[in-house]
């Protein structure tokens, strides 16, 4: 099915992720500049032949798609087009488009050592061959943009977006995090998602395997071992010297001590990857978004309707893991310990709602429904949702320094080697530039945890 044309503006005028492992960004180049015959291709496959006659792009502007240091793992540009559109009655008509164009990093060793070309493969299988078999059995919308175009031109991998911010949708400056009103709109459409996968598992599994088979575990996956085991206990010695830092008075030598003895000789990342791959209950296994922190995220003004982005890490895991991905990478304290519980039912509660709306108006509907409410019940979800916690405490030692980072002191990722997180390179040049948030952060999540008796139990697990 041809999807609907983008059009910002019409009228007559003539004439605008994720998980990479440290702090960097993907550089914009003015010179990567998108081709007129490029996107007038793009939008030419977006009508149906009855639409115009022809169209014609005659100018492309093109800028940052992302603020610097927002984007780790590829190139965002925001290209704006001034067209020109011949209808079927012979008229013309000038009209301005803005697409979000996804490019490859140029720096091959980076792009080996980060496996962005697995990420950016897996994105594109995503939006070709995920979302749309999802969307096409869901009864509401899926919270993801639109796509136009995912696939491969003359310079290489590519994925075009409609531009999130001409519907009024912006991204939360992830230094000060998401708020409870936030973070209630992402529950709602992570069970969304989340019910569309339950609901293909269970009406249709042969379709839902053929869907998983091609979800491909990206970080978690004995090729990619190595390096993330590495980047992790780099991650793990820097927030060690954070917690040391933060510890003036004392009161985080249990908890320092816990984590140093739950989480030595390279576990974190077994541990972590135990807890995404390894599930208790099957039954619980669903497709999940895979990086829901903030910078995947964008919100309407009113802070109602989100949509995420950046599809690059998606998998088959428990739904807990998206939930803890977004609480522990991009909320505070406070956030966590007053809405931890409203979060939880308010997803329940989404979820089952959701569910509803997939099953059939008959007699098998109630007891499909009650095997649902017991299988979700709070006390399973809450169950399930702490043993992962362990999880939550990993990506907040990974991601937290990307987070908090200030915009105006960015690493070069370009020049980093997988030598440099053996050696502790890495964690000295992140050392130098973490802020007091990340220090704050760190210190409220080893506390929290600790009083929830989840570093105590570190070693058991």
């Amino acid at each position: 099915m041809k999807q609907e044309l983008v059009v910002v503006e019409v009228g007559g005028g003539g004439g605008g992720g994720g998980i990479g492992g440290g702090i960097g960004g993907g550089k914009y180049s003015e010179d990567a500049t998108e081709r007129k015959d490029t996107v007038q291709e793009i939008l030419a496959a977006q009508q149906p032949a009855d639409f115009w006659q022809a169209v014609t792009v005659d100018e492309v502007f093109c800028g940052p798609g992302s603020r610097e240091g927002d984007n780790y793992m590829s190139i965002i540009k925001r290209v704006v087009a001034h067209c020109t559109v011949k209808t079927l009655d012979g008229q013309n008509h000038a009209f301005t488009i803005s697409l979000i164009f996804k490019r490859q990093i140029t720096n091959p060793h980076r792009r080996q050592l980060f496996r962005c070309d697995a990420a950016f493969e897996n994105e594109i299988t995503a939006y070709t061959s995920i979302i749309p078999v999802l969307q096409r059995l869901a009864p509401y919308k899926l919270p993801y943009p639109q796509c136009l175009s995912a696939d491969s031109d003359d310079r290489g991998d590519r994925i075009v977006l409609k531009d999130l911010t001409t519907l009024g949708f912006s991204m939360v400056d992830r230094r000060i995090g998401l708020s409870f009103a936030h973070c209630s709109a992402v529950m709602k459409e992570l069970a969304k998602l989340h019910a569309t996968s339950l609901a293909l598992k269970h009406g249709h599994p042969a379709q839902y395997a053929s869907v998983c088979a091609k979800v491909r575990e990206i970080v978690f996956c004995p090729e990619a071992a190595d390096f993330y085991t590495h980047s992790l206990e780099s991650s793990l010695r820097g927030a060690l010297d954070s917690l040391r830092y933060s510890n003036r008075s004392g009161e985080l030598d249990r908890p320092i001590r816990a984590i140093e003895q739950g989480l030595s000789s390279g576990r974190l990342y077994r541990l972590m990857s135990g807890l995404v791959c390894n599930l208790v209950d099957e039954s619980w296994r669903v497709i999940c978004h895979g990086d829901t922190w903030v910078n995947n995220l964008m919100f309407s003004a009113d802070q109602q309707s989100v949509r995420l982005i950046d599809l690059q890490t998606m998998r088959c895991t428990t739904p807990v893991i998206d939930i803890l991905h977004l609480l522990y990478t991009s909320t505070g304290r406070d956030v966590r310990q007053q809405h931890t519980a409203d979060l939880l039912l308010l997803y329940r509660r989404s979820l089952l709602e959701a569910l509803e709306q997939h099953l059939p108006a008959d007699q098998s509907r109630q007891p499909r429904m009650r095997h649902f409410e017991q299988q979700f019940s709070y006390g399973r979800l809450r169950a399930e949702y702490e043993r992962c916690l362990p999880y939550g405490l990993g990506i907040a030692m990974w991601l937290l320094p990307a987070v908090t980072f200030n915009p105006d002191q960015i690493l070069d990722l370009d020049g980093v080697t997988i030598s440099d997180f053996k050696s502790n390179n890495h964690e000295k040049r992140i050392a130098q530039l973490v802020s007091v948030d990340y220090h704050t952060r760190m210190r409220d999540i080893a506390l929290e945890l600790y009083d929830q008796g989840i570093l105590q139990r570190l070693t058991t697990i």
